[in-house]
């Protein structure tokens, strides 16, 4: 309403000046006219004095002049004298002031004057209404998000939206910088997460290709983690994640290292890669060893005491360094390369860091392709057993068998399982496998003992990774099930390592495999952390000990008592105990000189082919093997 007041107001105010111009333009012509012929007409009165009259107060157009009212028309009076009045009709003089081209300028001018001002109120009108439309609609998604504005209704509009859009500004930055960290940050260690840090590691090096300088990555394992969450649980294992993650954080401030993100505050140059594993970006422009400095103080701070609760708790890092452009040219490729320099790390000893180098791509080449025709060896059945048997001290009748696989590979022949075995326990293959191995081992016992040989046992080798992710228990009772094998005729031999690891659910699920008859061994006696603990509570019938000892027992007289020390241990206990790597005669009298009950090495036998072990015990043995259900296996000395 007030516009409209307002736009009214300058509408007659114009007009009034308009008028009173056209006054001012009409008075100079009415002068004119006594001078110039205009081309309006004159009347020539006589006797009208008397009639002649002022114009109203309020007739602004003709302020100030004379007329005279005659025959219903209006006159102007031009000139008066001596009873001689000079008029003209006031609308022809009207008319003609009108006309003229100033006035009809000036006239344009004031239409124009007058729209110019009717669309600025009209604009005006438009933007206040847009004005206090948007404030509401700011003020509903303000309300709508609950947050809170100091807009009032009092203020102008254009403060009330300057105010909103603060607040809705303020929020967005805020929702901005959130989202970013929810969506690239690790959870637990609060550092960048592997995804982010990929991105930003691609990122990082276009620029130093374009700039040409060399840039590193660490890779970081923790050693022993794995113990600590065994041992004292995941949330021990969660806070020693989080307390390397500020040791890190704080070598990335000593060394001036962190790239801080603009918008999250997250430091891109150091993340968490997954588990126990995390990485350190380093450009080096301004010193070529600086990788190192920061790998060896990172190797430091790993090794001081981790004070959890009341408990002091000691781990290592191992470290692998990439370098840019020497070691590889992408993220992944230098992320790879530096994992290997780090699995290079923990071979050689641990708690150190190496530099990648092209010789430990090729290991890691050899790994991935015996992975990937490993997979194709179990489809195609490529694998086979052997079998070595282990004998009686005394009489070289037959204790049992040990299945042990082999692979012939098709281009490069027979592959040790030395080298596919850990690659096959550490990418899980070993459960396929396993699985294969046992249901044929028994399947082949299960014939050797309708054969006859029904004191003679099949003993099967279990992974630690078996015994964690099966249930030993249903997996082993299903393969004798379908192979109709006695229970008491299978042996399951477990390395000490092993079973210094194994859960109290693993060792009461083994109890379990005892009591239904089959017997537990403990392979490789004396390389693990060897306690009498181990003999007195583990599930254990029989002790294998470690072809080191009988190796050097001839020779060192230490090992030589240890032996004896073992054995006299295992008649006491009731354990049979098996001397491993037996290869010579005299190796033969020395373990036979000290009570050990049963050998197996190469002066036995090497493994044998299913069909070999049937000529040389079925075929040659049937009588004593019907008498004994046992059969011998002659030596060569």
């Amino acid at each position: 309403m007030t516009n409209a007041i307002r736009t009214s107001f300058t509408i007659i105010i114009t007009i009034i000046a308009f008028a009173y111009g056209m006054s001012i333009l009409l008075t100079k012509k009415i002068n004119d006219l006594n001078y110039i012929d205009s081309g309006i007409e004159l009347y020539y009165l006589t006797g009208v004095e008397s009639q002649i009259t002022k114009t109203a107060w309020y007739n602004i157009l003709l302020s100030g002049q004379n007329i005279i009212r005659k025959e219903n028309e209006t006159y102007i009076v031009i000139n008066s004298e001596q009873g001689l009045t000079v008029a003209a009709l006031s609308s022809d003089i009207i008319l003609s002031t009108l006309l003229a081209p100033i006035n009809i300028i000036i006239l344009l001018l004031l239409i124009m004057a007058v729209s110019w001002i009717v669309n600025i109120r009209v604009q005006t009108r438009n933007e206040s209404y847009t004005l206090k439309l948007l404030n509401t609609q700011a003020s509903d998604l303000l309300k709508s998000l609950n947050l809170a504005t100091s807009s009032t209704a009092k203020q102008p509009h254009i403060e009330q939206l300057r105010v909103n859009y603060d607040a809705l500004s303020t929020h967005i930055t805020n929702y901005t910088k959130e989202s970013e960290i929810s969506i690239f940050q690790d959870k637990l260690t609060h550092l960048l997460d592997r995804h982010a840090y990929i991105e930003h590691l691609a990122k990082q090096l276009r620029i130093a290709e374009r700039q040409k300088y060399r840039c590193a990555l660490l890779f970081i394992d923790l050693d022993g983690f794995k113990q600590v969450n065994d041992s004292f649980g995941h949330s021990f294992g969660d806070e020693i994640l989080i307390q390397v993650a500020s040791r890190l954080s704080s070598i990335m401030r000593h060394h001036k290292l962190s790239n801080l993100s603009p918008t999250s505050q997250l430091d891109q140059n150091l993340a968490r890669l997954g588990g126990d594993e995390f990485s350190i970006f380093i450009d080096l422009k301004e010193c070529k060893n600086r990788a190192l400095d920061v790998a060896q103080n990172v190797l430091h701070e790993i090794e001081r005491d981790f004070v959890l609760g009341n408990k002091l708790i000691k781990i290592s890092a191992s470290i692998g360094i990439a370098v840019y452009p020497d070691s590889a040219a992408t993220p992944q490729s230098l992320l790879q390369m530096a994992d290997v320099a780090m699995y290079r790390a923990k071979t050689d000893g641990r708690g150190i860091f190496k530099v990648y180098s092209p010789d430990m791509g090729k290991k890691i080449r050899r790994y991935h392709y015996l992975l990937d025709e490993m997979r194709l060896a179990i489809a195609s059945e490529n694998f086979h057993l052997s079998f070595q048997p282990i004998v009686d001290v005394d009489d070289c009748a037959i204790d049992y068998f040990e299945a042990l696989v082999r692979w012939e590979h098709p281009k490069e022949g027979l592959i040790s399982p030395e080298e596919f075995i850990p690659i096959a326990e550490e990418s899980n293959i070993i459960l396929e496998l396993g699985d294969w191995i046992m249901l044929e081992s028994c399947r082949q016992m299960s014939a050797w003992y309708n054969a006859g040989m029904r004191k003679v046992k099949i003993s099967v080798n279990i992974s630690g990774v078996q015994l964690k992710h099966c249930n030993i228990y249903d997996w082993v009772m299903d393969k004798l099930s379908k192979t109709g094998l006695p229970a008491h005729a299978l042996m399951l031999e477990i390395t000490e390592s092993t079973f210094i690891e194994a859960s109290n659910k693993i060792i009461q699920t083994l109890e379990q495999l005892r009591a239904e008859g089959i017997t537990i061994a403990i392979d490789d006696f004396g390389t693990g952390f060897s306690s009498l603990s181990t003999l007195a509570d583990l599930p254990i019938d029989v002790i294998k000990l470690d072809r080191l000892f009988v190796s050097q027992a001839k020779d060192n007289a230490k090992y030589h008592k240890i032996m004896h020390s073992v054995s006299e241990l295992g008649a006491k206990l009731g354990l049979k105990v098996v001397a491993e790597g037996v290869e010579d005669v005299k190796q033969f009298e020395l373990v036979k000189s000290m009570g050990i009950n049963s050998i197996q090495g190469y002066l036995i036998s090497h493994p044998e082919s299913s069909l070999n072990v049937g000529h040389k015990v079925l075929q040659d043995n049937l009588n004593f093997i019907s008498a004994t259900g046992r059969g011998v296996w002659n030596i060569q000395k």
